[in-house]
């Protein structure tokens, strides 16, 4: 695989797994912690919405792998 670098405008809130997966109507794997810290986070930049709510497309990721990622502007 070759290597990419890119830069993304998203909106983002801290949300757990399970309140993601509430917020899909999913329900937590039990082989996951709900309990999990992390991000919902909306793509802005492209991306068909996929959440009702949610203009741009909506995934979850965890806090350790948002923060390294990304930083809030001011």
């Amino acid at each position: 695989m070759k290597k990419y670098i890119g830069i993304k405008y998203i909106y983002a809130e801290p949300m757990t797994r399970k309140e993601y997966n509430d917020l899909r109507g999913w329900t937590v794997p039990s082989d996951e912690d709900g309990n999990d810290a992390g991000y919902l986070v909306e793509y802005i930049d492209g991306g068909k919405s996929n959440v009702f709510g949610y203009n741009g497309y909506v995934s979850w990721s965890p806090a350790d792998v948002f923060e390294r990622a990304y930083q809030e502007l001011a």
